[in-house]
């Protein structure tokens, strides 16, 4: 089952070398399930390293984040030019290289304020147009120069290799403002120096207060030194070579364009990494970009959403967060509802506040992971440094049994809330569940769960041991606190049980919770009873039990129209396989609509298909839950 979108959050991505940036985001979006995200400053496409990626309403942040000092390395040859200063140029100069002491001696003279005229091949425009595609043209192009700050500039490593290509190497560490071109600075510092260059290979380190090394695919880069870059610069000439001259033929003779090639599938291995480094921008992170933070008050939330005008009444400041200095921002203030979820940015003013944009205050979104997923590591890192409070079940009831594990979880309030069950019933007697999947993902939800996993039982679950599954949820989720009935038991054959699994917490870590048995009428609720009662049609104990009435889904169902001629119609549809259903008969229920409305009518249960009385076929189409 597909999560939800994501919410307002950054992506930390690894760019390797070849993909452009945008489509660097295509694994990002698929990923993360999401079309809205933007990234906060371009890679050429030889260069690899971190993108910062924003999604969501956080896509209003960009600018922000662009504003970032950044940091990279960068390997320079010395000796040799190419027209676009970088591996996938022709060259067109070739001087004598510099020694490592004409390096040393000069990079003082390039820290600081410095003036730098921008390579003729970038992105900047001119007239409307790409500077590199009008040199592309053949058209002459004078950009001006343009102030920039470099912060750090030192030699980390050098190579003569005079003797092999007549050119010397150079890696280069540079910490600088927005805008600086490190081909330009590359080229600027050769030409001081009597010679000329252009970057075999760049990476990008750092931008603001983020760092290559907690990036989704960082390991997937490689070591980055001289002969690192000089082997990439060699594949990416070498690729270039060998283009199909019968291609280059039927391009310029024909004009034929290419076939666009299907994208290749990401590996589960590469979605769980991006999953598992998605950060939610909570107040935690938003001090580390530089901002104040401050809760807007309850009583103030609807006059917030709906635009009215701002007062600081309505805001209390989140006094116990360390604001990042560096990036301190001194205009706008991040804001957070009480239940932690991003607002929004308000901007101050001499006088007054202002809106920035507002993030409405949606129904806190329950994020999905299947049990492959967490065993690839998609459990957010952000998530890993809090830790866990978990319940493990089939919770096919949801009743007042489970419900009670549930709020031991969510008094957990310094962990984060999950839930652990099955895609379908494990029971043996009818393989149904008294709520779909669905529609417990959703009550879970409704509750405050920040995360279920969900497991499809097969045969390689099944032969788990007990301490193996809590050895996993250990180390993949970081589980913290456990909380379980006492007659809980997993593993191979249910043989784990809650002797066993107080032992192992002690041995882990862990806290356990161990919940008593909650009785109705005397008697253990159960989810089986609880079945007993809705094919017997008792919708009062059921409902007791449950603490909600019971509930058919409708999803997926379509309705056709019985031809029967009366003036309230029947429709009919066959019945599901996944939930349990009273005996045959005819029941009076209340009907769901789509749009929140609700239906008195009479659902009448045959062999294999239910009919409801309703108006139109309007009505039936939209129909998403039959209640008893």
């Amino acid at each position: 089952m597909k999560s939800k979108a994501a919410p307002s959050g950054v992506m930390l991505y690894a760019k390797s070398s070849g993909p452009t940036s945008f489509s660097s985001l295509w694994s990002i979006k698929h990923a993360l399930g999401t079309e809205k995200v933007g990234h906060t400053g371009t890679l050429d496409s030889f260069a690899d390293g971190l993108l910062v990626v924003l999604s969501g309403h956080l896509t209003h942040l960009v600018p922000h984040v662009t504003g970032f000092t950044k940091s990279y390395e960068a390997i320079v040859c010395f000796g040799k030019e190419t027209d676009t200063l970088d591996p996938t140029g022709e060259i067109i100069k070739t001087l004598a290289p510099v020694t490592k002491e004409q390096i040393e001696g000069i990079l003082s003279k390039f820290t600081g304020a410095i003036l730098q005229t921008p390579p003729a091949f970038s992105a900047l425009h001119v007239d409307g147009k790409r500077a590199s595609d009008l040199v592309r043209e053949g058209k002459e192009v004078a950009l001006e120069s343009r102030q920039i700050f470099i912060y750090g500039l030192e030699l980390c490593e050098y190579l003569d290799n005079k003797a092999v290509d007549g050119c010397t190497y150079a890696k280069l560490k540079v910490t600088c403002s927005k805008g600086t071109y490190i081909r330009a600075l590359a080229r600027d510092i050769a030409l001081e120096l009597g010679s000329c260059a252009h970057l075999c290979a760049l990476r990008r380190t750092q931008v603001g207060p983020f760092r290559l090394e907690d990036a989704a695919c960082c390991k997937s880069l490689g070591e980055f030194t001289i002969a690192a870059g000089m082997v990439s610069e060699s594949k990416i000439r070498l690729e270039k070579e060998n283009k199909s001259l019968l291609e280059r033929a039927e391009e310029k003779l024909f004009s034929k364009k290419k076939e666009k090639k299907p994208r290749p599938k990401d590996s589960e291995e590469k979605v769980a990494d991006i999953k598992s480094h998605f950060l939610e921008f909570d107040s935690e992170l938003a001090a580390l970009c530089g901002f104040e933070c401050d809760m807007l008050k309850p009583e103030a939330e609807r006059n917030y959403n709906n635009g009215r005008p701002l007062s600081s009444r309505m805001f209390e400041r989140m006094e116990n967060l360390a604001v990042n200095k560096e990036f301190y921002v001194q205009d706008e203030i991040a804001v957070f509802y009480k239940d932690s979820s991003f607002a929004g940015i308000i901007k101050k003013q001499p006088e007054r506040l202002h809106y920035g944009f507002v993030v409405p205050h949606g129904k806190k979104s329950i994020r999905v992971f299947t049990w492959k997923e967490i065993c690839d590591g998609a459990f957010p890192h952000q998530w890993k440094k809090k830790g866990s409070a978990i319940t493990v079940g089939s919770f096919e009831a949801i009743h007042k049994g489970h419900q009670e594990l549930v709020d031991f979880v969510l008094a957990e309030k310094n962990l984060v809330s999950g839930i652990v069950t099955f895609a379908s019933s494990i029971s043996r007697e009818d393989g149904r569940n008294i709520f779909t999947l669905r529609q417990r993902l959703d009550f879970f939800e409704s509750l405050g769960i920040d995360f279920a996993i969900v497991i499809d039982f097969n045969e390689d679950f099944a032969k788990l041991s007990g301490e193996q599954f809590f050895e996993i949820l250990s180390e993949k989720c970081c589980l913290k606190f456990l909380a379980e009935g006492k007659d809980f038991k997993c593993g191979y054959k249910g043989s784990f049980a809650m002797e066993q699994i107080s032992v192992l917490s002690v041995k882990m870590g862990f806290v356990l919770k161990q919940a008593d048995y909650v009785e109705y009428q005397g008697l253990k609720v159960s989810s089986s009873r609880i079945k007993k009662e809705i094919a017997a049609g008792n919708f009062a104990e059921v409902r007791e039990m449950l603490g909600r009435p019971f509930a058919i889904s409708l999803k997926g169902h379509k309705f056709l129209k019985k031809a029967d001629g009366s003036d309230l119609s029947a429709f009919e549809t066959l019945l599901s396989d996944d939930q349990v259903f009273p005996e045959k008969g005819s029941h009076k229920v209340v009907v769901s609509f789509a749009d929140g409305n609700i239906l008195h009518s009479e659902l009448n249960i045959e062999e294999n298909r239910i009919s409801l009385l309703l108006p139109t076929q309007k009505y039936a189409d939209n129909a998403v839950a039959v209640v008893f």
